[in-house]
C-alpha cells in the first residue's frame, strides 16, 4: 500500500442532502450575494458564520420557505427545487423539519397536542403510538398532558425536536435552538438525537454563530463568510486555532478519564467506576449509566481537595493516594500535579500553598466529593479527534495490538507524549466485531508488544459501534472477511473501510511474526495518517 493514499474501497449510497444555492437580496446600498454548494453526510453539520453571513437563509431555501435565484437542492435522488428544470416543491411535500431558534411550541396544546399536530390525517391509534415513541426517545413522556408554559427551558427544546421528528423527515434543519441552554443539558439533548439518527440515519444542519458549540455538537463543520462557504471539514479543520478548544476545556475539566461502569448503588445514589489502566474505583453520582458502559470522567481542579496526611473521619468522600510530581502557578495559586496511578490536575488556593509546605516526590492524598465527579458518556465527546479504528474478532489481541504499535508510531513522529495523543486529536483505537464488553488484553497480546518495545495500553474490550464508526476518520481490519462484515454491519460508512493489508491475513498462526508484519505495515501507513490528519 502506498504512503501517499489510503486502499479504496466502494462506497455504498448515503441519504445525501445536495445544496446549490444562488441568491442576491437587500436594497441598492446592501446588496448581498449568497453563492454556495455544499454536502452534508447523516449525522451533525454545523454551519458557523457571524450574523448576516446567510446562514439562516441556507436553512429557509431548502425547507421551501423561499426560493434561490437560481441553484439545485436535492435529498439522494429526490429534487426538491431545481431552477433550470423549473422544479420548486411546496414545503410540506419536502419532509425536511425545522426547528426554531423560537422553537414557535403553541403554548394553549398540550405537550401530546403540540408533538402530533403533525399527524393529524394519520390514524388515531397509529397517531398515538408514534407520539409516545419518540416522547419516550426524548425523555418526556412525563410530560405527555403538561402545557409548554409548565416545562423547563431543556424540556421545551426536546418537545420541539420531538415534534419535529415524530413525521419522520429526510432532513432535519435546526435554527440555533440550544443556544440558551449550557453546554450539559445541550450534549444530553444532542445525545439524544444521535441515538434517533442512529436507527434513521438523515443530514442534521445545526445553525451557530458560537465556535465552542462546535466540537460538541459536529461531525463536520462549513463556515459562512459573506454568503461564501470559507471552510469544510471536520471540526479540527475549520475552527480557527485562536478559537480551538478541547472538549476538557469546553466542559471545564482540567481532568478527564477514561473510565467503564463497574456499578450502579440506588440505595446510596452512586455509581462506582474503574479508571482505565490502574487497580483505582471512583464513587460519582448517580447517572443515566449501566454497568459495562465506557463513560469518560470529568473532575474540575479546583473540586479536588488536597492533603498532606492521611484523612481521618471524612465522610462519603473518595480518597486517592499519591506522590507530587510537579508544582505549577496558575491564576489565584498553584497547580499541583498527583501521580495516582494517572496524573491528576489540583488546584490549590494562594493562602494555602505555604501551609502545605508541599514539594516534588512528597505523599499526598486527593479528597473528591462523589458530587464533584462528572460522568460524561463516550459519545458526548465528539472532540476534535481524527480516530484511526483497528479491528479483529475479539478486539483482546490483533487489535489491540495494532492499536498501541500505531499510538507509538504517532507519538515518536510528532515527539509528543504517548498520554497526550487524545487532546492534541490524533489517535487510534481499536475494536471487535464480536467482543465482549471490558475484557483486558490478553496476556499474549502483552508479552508480544513487549517484545516489540511498545507500551501496552490499558485497554478495555467494546464492539466497533455505530458511534465509533461514524467518528473514525479510517477504519483498518485484519482480514478481508471482517472488512466485508464490518461493511455490511455499517454499509454507509464502508467506503471507510479497508483491509490492513489486502491480501495477508494478520488472524493466522505464528502470533510473533505476524505482529512483527504489522508493526511494518502500520510503520509505513502512518505516513498516511499523519499526512490526513494534520492536513490544514
Amino acid at each position: 500500500m502506498s504512503s501517499a493514499t489510503l486502499p479504496t474501497a466502494p462506497r455504498q449510497p448515503a441519504a445525501m442532502l445536495s445544496v446549490q444555492i444562488q441568491k442576491r437580496y437587500g436594497g441598492p446600498h446592501n446588496r448581498f450575494h449568497l453563492n454556495i454548494t455544499f454536502s452534508a453526510r447523516p449525522g451533525v453539520t454545523v454551519f458557523l458564520g457571524h450574523s448576516g453571513a446567510g446562514k439562516t437563509t441556507v436553512l429557509r431555501c431548502i425547507a421551501g420557505l423561499c426560493d434561490p435565484d437560481n441553484g439545485r437542492i436535492a435529498v439522494g435522488e429526490k429534487v426538491l427545487f431545481d431552477a433550470k428544470e423549473g422544479v420548486r416543491l411546496d414545503p410540506a411535500r419536502r419532509n425536511v423539519a425545522f426547528v426554531f431558534q423560537d422553537l414557535a411550541l403553541f403554548p394553549h396544546l398540550t405537550v401530546q397536542e403540540n408533538v402530533s399536530y403533525g399527524l393529524r390525517k394519520m390514524p388515531v391509534e397509529e397517531r398515538k403510538e408514534r407520539v409516545a415513541t419518540i416522547l419516550k426517545s426524548f425523555q418526556i413522556g412525563h410530560l405527555y398532558n403538561r402545557l409548554p408554559r409548565d416545562t423547563s427551558g431543556g424540556e421545551q427544546q426536546r418537545i420541539a425536536l420531538a415534534r419535529s421528528l415524530v413525521t419522520e423527515p429526510s432532513v432535519l434543519l435546526l435554527d440555533e435552538p440550544l443556544s440558551s441552554l449550557d453546554i450539559h443539558t445541550k450534549a444530553s439533548i444532542i445525545d439524544d438525537l444521535r441515538a434517533w439518527n442512529n436507527a434513521r440515519r438523515i443530514p442534521m444542519l445545526y445553525v451557530t454563530h458560537n465556535y465552542d458549540e462546535v466540537f460538541a455538537l459536529g461531525d463536520q463543520a462549513i463556515t459562512l463568510e459573506h454568503g461564501r462557504i470559507g471552510l469544510q471539514g471536520i471540526p479540527m479543520d475549520v475552527v480557527p486555532a485562536s478559537r480551538r478548544e478541547t472538549m476538557v476545556q469546553i466542559a471545564g475539566f482540567e481532568n478527564l478519564l477514561d473510565a467503564d461502569v463497574v456499578g450502579v448503588h440506588e440505595q446510596l445514589g452512586t455509581t462506582s467506576c474503574h479508571l482505565f489502566g490502574t487497580g483505582m474505583q471512583i464513587q460519582a453520582p448517580l447517572t443515566r449509566v449501566s454497568p459495562g458502559d465506557h463513560v469518560h470522567v470529568g473532575i474540575r481542579a479546583s473540586e479536588i481537595f488536597l492533603a498532606a496526611e492521611p484523612p481521618r473521619m471524612i465522610g462519603a468522600c473518595n480518597v486517592l493516594p499519591g506522590r507530587v510530581k510537579k508544582i505549577g502557578c496558575v491564576r489565584g495559586g498553584a497547580e499541583v500535579l498527583v501521580d495516582c496511578g494517572m496524573d491528576f490536575r489540583v488546584h490549590v488556593p494562594a493562602d494555602s500553598v505555604g501551609s502545605l509546605g508541599l514539594s516534588a516526590s512528597d505523599e499526598v492524598w486527593l479528597l473528591i466529593k462523589p458530587q464533584a465527579v462528572h460522568l460524561v458518556r463516550t459519545r458526548h465527546m465528539r472532540a476534535s479527534q481524527r480516530l484511526f479504528v483497528f479491528v479483529c474478532n475479539g478486539n483482546r489481541s490483533r487489535s489491540p495490538i495494532a492499536q498501541a504499535i500505531c499510538n507509538a508510531e504517532i507519538a515518536r513522529r510528532l515527539r509528543v507524549p504517548l498520554e497526550s495523543l487524545g487532546s492534541i486529536g490524533i489517535q487510534a483505537v481499536s475494536a471487535g466485531l464480536s467482543a465482549t464488553p471490558g475484557n483486558s488484553i490478553s496476556e499474549e497480546a502483552r508479552d508480544v508488544l513487549e517484545h516489540l518495545q511498545v507500551p501496552v495500553p490499558g485497554h478495555r474490550t467494546q464492539k466497533l459501534s455505530e458511534d465509533l464508526v461514524a467518528k473514525a476518520e479510517a477504519i483498518f481490519c485484519m482480514t478481508e472477511s471482517q472488512r466485508q462484515i464490518a461493511s455490511e454491519m455499517f454499509p454507509e460508512s464502508a467506503y471507510k473501510m479497508f483491509c490492513l493489508r489486502p491480501g495477508m491475513d494478520f488472524e493466522e498462526e505464528m502470533f510473533l511474526h505476524r505482529a512483527e508484519q504489522v508493526q511494518g505495515v502500520i510503520h509505513q501507513l502512518t505516513n498516511t495518517l499523519l499526512d490526513t490528519a494534520t492536513a490544514s
